[in-house]
Formats: structure tokens, C-alpha cells, sequence
């Protein structure tokens, strides 16, 4: 359910750290100026270690690719041919977190309560029986945010201040049998994680991970998306001429004023929930099934 994270390791013996075999620490140069920056960083199972001259120590990086390459977990696309970024498109669950947990804690010489977050995505991955791309492509807002779309449809992201809702095709990623939509969170301040009472790695455990549960069920369920399930020819008349609005992200931004929307999504939502499959529902009944097993493990 954890993914990328940017921790920062407080009182940390930094001689030790550069010391150990399994780090080769190098120092950086700018781009543009050629200079050595102020920094020393040391790459580790897809994830980085970056030690500042000012003495602070930064770890980031997905700690699902962590725990997959020290596994020797590699994505079904995997070439040795050609470069390689990690795996995260398996199941992760609690138990595999704590022992990245642990794991970090032996590195880094330190107790968990040490290791405080700075940036950090939850998620999960979802595995729904249709393509991923036929919810993707529908997906129009979150809160006023439009959706941006990349790799021809099967990611989006809506960008908040504080938080990013990211929703993607992680099976045509890894080339994967099953189809599996990832759904997350990407933290970019900490206020909202702080609320629900994580500020350090102690603070994982089956309380916390179910309270990013809800957290994650309640942003999934503020979108605004359009169901290309939709049976058109179940449809009454008078419904059929606002399929072409409705599926269209410019009327939504543009054309109807924001005081208008929510009266407007409630009407889509009676047609998606009527004439349709209905996506949205499935994949949120698989968010909460893949959460209940990752976190009960």
C-alpha cells in the first residue's frame, strides 16, 4: 500500500553509511555549471541515498522496488538488455513493508522513529476483469482538477497542492497477464498524513494503513469521470444528447459554470449507474477488497 517515499534519517552515524560495502557514494555535478554540488548520492535497489555537506541524509525511492529487487521479484518484461527500472506490479503488503522496515532500520544503523516522512505515495493495485484504458480514458476530474494525460491515455494524474491523484494502466507497464489498474496517492506536503497519525516509519501498522484506506476510498470516490461502459442504446432520447457534453472535459472546465457542476454530475451519475457496467463501483469494491488483504497480511 506504501510506494515512493522520501524519508529523512535524523541522527545518523554518516562516517558508518559511507563506509558499507554495498553504498558507493559519488558527488554530483550541475548541469549547467560543471560544478560539485553539495551533495553525495549512492543509488540502491532503484532507490537513492543522498548525504548533503550540511550533514542531512535523504532516502527515496519506491520501497516496493526495494523489496522486489532484494527479492529478486523482476517485472514479466524483464530484458537484460535493456535498462531497467524496477517491479512494483505485484501485491505489497503489510508484512513485506515491515520487513523493508526493518531492512532500512540495519542500513541506516537507526530506529524507525528515526526515519521521518517527507514525501510519500500510498496506493493499490487494483485487478479489475475488464482493460484498465476503458476507465482511464474516462476520467475527467478530481475536486476541479482536470485530469492530464500520458502514454496515450493510460495515465492520469490530477494535481493538487497538496497531493496528487495518479490512476494508470500498471499492467500494459510490466506487460503483465492480468489486468492491474494501480490508484494513488502522491503526498507532496505531509499535513494530511499527519492527521491520520503518521510521521515517522513507527507509525506503520494495521491502524494507520486502514485509515489510508478510507483516505484512499474517499479521494477515489470525489472523481468525476465519464463511464464508456455506458449502453447508448438503453438509453432514453432525452438522455442520449448529453453523452457527447458529459464525455467532453472542456464542458465540464468551461462551458458549465463550477456552481452548476454538482447538479450536472449527479444526472451523470444516474445514467452511469442505470445504463452502464459501472466502473467506478467495480474498481472501488476491488480497492477495498486489495486493501483488506494487503493490510490484514
Amino acid at each position: 500500500m506504501i510506494d515512493y517515499i522520501k524519508i529523512l534519517l535524523s541522527f545518523i552515524d554518516i562516517d558508518r553509511l559511507k563506509s558499507l560495502p554495498c553504498l558507493t557514494f559519488y558527488r554530483e555535478i550541475a548541469p549547467n555549471t560543471g560544478e560539485y554540488q553539495n551533495k553525495m548520492v549512492a543509488e540502491y535497489h532503484y532507490c537513492k541515498i543522498t548525504i548533503y555537506d550540511t550533514g542531512i541524509v535523504l532516502f527515496s525511492g519506491s520501497i516496493h522496488k526495494l523489496y522486489n529487487s532484494l527479492n529478486n521479484i523482476k517485472a514479466p518484461n524483464y530484458n537484460n538488455k535493456k535498462l531497467y527500472r524496477g517491479f512494483n506490479g505485484n501485491q505489497f503488503n503489510l508484512n513485506n513493508i515491515l520487513n523493508i522496515r526493518t531492512h532500512l532500520t540495519n542500513l541506516f544503523d537507526c530506529k524507525s522513529q528515526q526515519m521521518i516522512f517527507r514525501n510519500i505515495e500510498f496506493g493499490v493495485n487494483t485487478e479489475p476483469t475488464f482493460c484498465p484504458d476503458l476507465f482511464t480514458k474516462g476520467l475527467i476530474m478530481h475536486n476541479g482538477r482536470l485530469f492530464e494525460y500520458r502514454h496515450k491515455n493510460k495515465f492520469a494524474q490530477a494535481i493538487h497542492q497538496q497531493f496528487i491523484v495518479k490512476i494508470y494502466n500498471k499492467s500494459s507497464q510490466y506487460k503483465m497477464c492480468k489486468h492491474t489498474l494501480r490508484v494513488e496517492l502522491k503526498y507532496l506536503k505531509m499535513a494530511e498524513v499527519n492527521r491520520i497519525g503518521i510521521v515517522t516509519f513507527a507509525d506503520i501498522n494495521i491502524n494507520s494503513l486502514n485509515k489510508v484506506k478510507e483516505t484512499l476510498i474517499k479521494r477515489f470516490n470525489e472523481l468525476l469521470y465519464y463511464d464508456y461502459s455506458i449502453n447508448i442504446n438503453r438509453l432514453p432520447n432525452k438522455h442520449r444528447k448529453l453523452l457527447s457534453r458529459y464525455s467532453n472535459p472542456r464542458y465540464w472546465s468551461e462551458d458549465l459554470k463550477s456552481n452548476h457542476r454538482d447538479r450536472e454530475k449527479k444526472k451523470l451519475a444516474l445514467i452511469i449507474k442505470h445504463y452502464s457496467n459501472n466502473l467506478h463501483s467495480i474498481l472501488s469494491n476491488e480497492i477495498i477488497s486489495k486493501c483488506t488483504f494487503i493490510n490484514s497480511n
